[in-house]
């Protein structure tokens, strides 16, 4: 049985207007937006800074339905394609972490190599970076920091039960 799972996409940004027009390169993806999580400071880190400039926020989408894991290395492709489209004199506007959520973890994809992700294809790597735990999520030495504290554990929480939803129709109905 082929692997599926939600489709999410972690955006960090300084204007709101930035990811407005992201969200609008997604749909041109048909991606549907069923989730967004609360928008939070990404202050834990100065990362980015150099690129994108300072008060930088972050959040995190959901996509409706199911995709194919299969499918994730074009996501972080296609992701890659809309940041490149919105940015500034080669300088990002907003940077777009695809990943998934399944029943036991959240994993984002990423295009710099570290020691605990794995190598997929076409310069991309999977980073696991929460593991599902009882009541929640469960972090690593690695993980963002601002994933590490749990700010948006309840989002992944939603999340994970729209999967195990979608999940339950679609074998009911294949």
């Amino acid at each position: 049985m082929e692997p599926y799972a939600k489709l999410i996409i972690g955006a960090i940004y300084s204007d709101p207007n930035w990811l407005m027009k992201a969200e609008t390169e997604m749909q041109k993806q048909s991606w549907e937006i069923q989730r967004q999580s609360q928008e939070l400071p990404f202050d834990l880190t100065d990362y980015y800074a150099p690129e994108m400039g300072t008060g930088l926020k972050r959040c995190f989408l959901s996509m409706k339905g199911l995709q194919s894991i299969e499918d994730s290395v074009d996501w972080k492709i296609k992701t890659s394609e809309i940041e490149k489209k919105l940015s500034y004199k080669g300088k990002r506007r907003i940077n777009l972490d695809p990943g998934y959520l399944d029943f036991s973890r959240v994993v984002l994809l990423s295009g710099k190599e570290g020691s605990h992700k794995i190598y997929l294809r076409d310069g991309v790597w999977a980073d696991l970076v929460l593991i599902k735990d009882k009541g929640g999520y469960r972090s690593f030495p690695w993980t963002f920091p601002d994933l590490r504290n749990g700010c948006y554990n309840d989002f992944f929480l939603q999340v994970r039960a729209e999967f195990k939803s979608e999940r339950s129709f679609s074998t009911e109905i294949s």
